[in-house]
């Protein structure tokens, strides 16, 4: 039953900040106090494509970086690496700043910041300091994720909805690296392509301090800094949480940024028509994104979809290991895309559930920083094993078996779900028998 006074529609939403019980298509208690423009909405996807767009952006030039800067394939694959560590150093702080401070703030000044740094990593061409200025892109990419997801999120009541409409940007961001880029640099050159993005994260800049919603959602006064991160790390669901998209980050990861080298390398494909290939993952992921999120609504549970997702992310790297043809290769690319839209989007909506909008920055941020461990040992680990090996299979059997590992902590989430969506539900779901 829904409350009263309640607006259907994922855009109606209020700012309510207490941990909610998923009741379906709406959850109960929340009131149409606000409206969710269709700017906000736009300015939030807008953020999810730039952010997506810089960290791949290097990935199609594997090959071509490589004789730039004279680094072999782990040194390439160090470049997307920084971007990932300087992703997770910044997002606990990040997190903190998106609980405690108007949160359009800190989308905005982390927009600003990657616009000039960059800008400055299209006009080096010194290693070590691309390295650095890429490490810089993603500690100003750390100010993006929960910020805005708390904005947006914080106003909708069919949270898996708008979540997914948020992982579609993302996915859309991706492929303008992957495959737009590579059709920049055929048209003005690989610099002038990099200079062109950093324009666009200025306009988007723009955008989003004109469209953002203009205050933090109402909160209860926080503890310290220390007591918001302890309330999160203790709870047990958490942790499950948190694995669980760790090992799922390390696939994806492991999958968007490696595939079109091997298709480079092992089936001569041109670096456009690569990039449009494994491009095919992100287009899954824009288009099944929004509708995984309002399949989760409608279920009114996410562990079933995450379980579903990992199943097929985990297919996808066994058909790269077994079929070694470039139809293969398309097919994993699409199922891959489904795997993470089943995934990554239900696992954040899970975390706000869990927690509310009042902790949302600081429980997304710590999830992210764990996941993105994974991702960065995947980049450097995968370069090294191709260096050493020569075996593309290989990389895909590593996937393979990290994937399926992820099925464990979902599985466990079944059970935290099942004993209620409030935190410290995992605690009691562990503790009963069978």
């Amino acid at each position: 039953m829904k409350a009263a006074g309640e607006t259907p529609g994922w855009m109606n939403g209020s700012t309510n900040s207490g941990p909610s019980q998923r009741t379906g298509p709406t959850r109960a208690g929340i009131s149409s106090t606000r409206r969710l423009s269709v700017a906000a909405v736009g300015a939030g996807w807008a953020v999810f494509v730039i952010a997506n767009a810089q960290r791949i952006d290097v990935v199609p030039f594997f090959d071509r970086l490589r004789v730039v800067y004279h680094v072999d394939y782990a040194g390439v694959g160090a470049l997307l690496s920084a971007y990932l560590l300087g992703y997770v150093l910044a997002q606990v702080p990040m997190g903190l700043a998106a609980d405690n401070l108007p949160t359009r703030r800190v989308t905005i000044g982390g927009l600003a910041i990657m616009t000039i740094v960059s800008g400055l990593f299209a006009v080096t061409r010194q290693y070590w300091l691309a390295v650095l200025l890429r490490f810089c892109m993603g500690l100003s990419g750390a100010a993006l994720y929960s910020s805005t997801v708390k904005q947006l999120l914080g106003a909708a009541p069919s949270r898996g909805a708008a979540m997914g409409l948020l992982q579609s940007g993302a996915g859309a961001g991706v492929v303008v690296g992957l495959l737009g880029l590579p059709l920049l640099d055929q048209a003005i050159g690989l610099w002038p392509a990099f200079l062109l993005l950093a324009a666009a994260t200025g306009l988007t800049c723009v955008f989003a301090g004109a469209c953002l919603p203009g205050a933090a959602p109402a909160r209860r006064r926080a503890g310290s800094m220390s007591q918001q991160i302890a309330g999160v790390v203790r709870d047990r669901c958490f942790r499950y949480i948190a694995t669980c998209n760790a090992l799922t980050l390390f696939g994806v990861y492991g999958i968007t940024a490696w595939v079109p080298t091997y298709l480079i390398d092992d089936f001569q494909m041109r670096r456009a028509a690569a990039g449009g290939v494994a491009a095919l993952i992100n287009v899954g992921l824009a288009i099944a994104s929004p509708v995984s999120g309002a399949l989760s609504d409608r279920l009114g549970a996410c562990a079933p979809v995450v379980i579903a997702g990992v199943s097929a992310l985990a297919a996808a790297f066994a058909l790269l290991a077994v079929v070694h043809n470039v139809a293969g290769v398309i097919v994993s690319a699409v199922v891959a895309g489904l795997g993470i839209a089943l995934t990554l989007p239900i696992l954040t909506t899970m975390t706000t559930d869990m927690f509310g909008v009042a902790r949302a920055g600081v429980a997304i941020s710590l999830n992210i920083a764990v996941s993105q461990i994974a991702s960065t040992i995947s980049g450097v680990l995968f370069g090294m094993l191709l260096d050493a090996t020569g075996s593309f299979r290989l990389l895909w059997s590593v996937g393979l078996a990290v994937v399926l590992a992820a099925l464990l902590p979902a599985g466990f989430l079944r059970g935290y779900e099942a004993a209620g969506a409030t935190p410290g539900a995992c605690d009691v779901a562990a503790e009963k028998p069978g």
